[in-house]
């Protein structure tokens, strides 16, 4: 038996309010981004030199500059590609899909097997002796190349883009998609002026979740792709480690950080992504 509505125990109502819930929210960004991008920023500064911020223009030059570059342009691929292709799967799960629940198991299941797991069988998928060379005689250079980092995330980060996009597309009145076809809208002029407007704020969570996600990504350019495809977090991780520049790691990581927040910023005066997304 399924009890509902049970009264909530007076006793925590007292103790638990909104506003210490918001406290505990704001105590957990500030101590775990907010200190620690400043720790960053205090820590890319060299001070025992003469340039304090030699460590940024460094950043800004070289394979360091070109790592940044790569990592937004294959975010910005990826998020494309993502977004069409969630757009597609929703669409048939929400208005063509008998077994919705099933489908939407199948979509949440790669979540249960870890990334480095999901790409190393995406590399053996492509691999001289994988399935995709069997079929097709060639595997056409994806493999270790640009194509195969994006192809690596657009299938690891997919679900990211179709779950906000099916809970928009299933909130939709089903009254307003009847009308339209009753005034004589056919699929295509339905889905243009009806379907895709009110389904839009989907469309904008998953698009960021993906881009995010994607121009950070450290799995995916080291498993499937070669030395020209190295992005930000491989950088960053090279430096820190290997080189020993902490200095420097830090510097690129703050630079990253800034230019996402930038971009993001941009995105948000063309599109008010608040207001777009409290239509979720």
């Amino acid at each position: 038996m399924i009890v509902k509505n049970l009264p909530v125990p007076e006793i925590i109502k007292q103790r638990v309010s909104s506003q210490s819930l918001v406290l505990i929210g704001l105590g957990f960004l500030l101590f775990f981004y907010a200190i620690p991008i400043l720790l960053l920023g205090w820590t890319s500064v060299n001070l025992s030199s003469g340039d304090p911020f030699v460590n940024y223009r460094t950043a800004l030059e070289g394979v360091y500059l070109d790592a940044i570059v790569r990592s937004f342009y294959y975010g910005l691929v990826t998020t494309v590609v993502s977004l069409v292709l969630a757009y597609a799967i929703s669409y048939y799960i929400v208005f063509y899909g008998e077994r919705q629940f099933l489908l939407l198991g199948l979509v949440i299941l790669p979540f249960w097997v870890a990334y480095i797991i999901r790409y190393l069988g995406i590399q053996l998928f492509f691999s001289p002796n994988g399935p995709f060379v069997m079929v097709f005689g060639t595997d056409f250079d994806i493999l270790f190349s640009s194509v195969g980092v994006i192809v690596g995330l657009v299938s690891a980060l997919l679900p990211f883009a179709i779950l906000p996009i099916y809970n928009s597309l299933n909130s939709i009145d089903q009254d307003l998609v009847n009308a339209s076809h009753v005034l004589g809208a056919g699929h295509l002029r339905t889905l243009v002026s009806v379907i895709f407007p009110l389904s839009l704020s989907g469309v904008i969570a998953g698009g960021l979740i993906e881009f995010i996600l994607a121009t950070g990504s450290f799995l995916a350019p080291a498993i499937l792709g070669g030395p020209g495809q190295t992005m930000i977090a491989n950088v960053i991780a090279e430096t820190f480690s290997s080189a020993f520049n902490v200095e420097l790691a830090a510097a690129i990581a703050v630079l990253y950080t800034v230019i996402l927040t930038v971009v993001l910023m941009i995105f948000n005066s063309v599109i008010n992504i608040g207001e777009v997304l409290g239509e979720l």
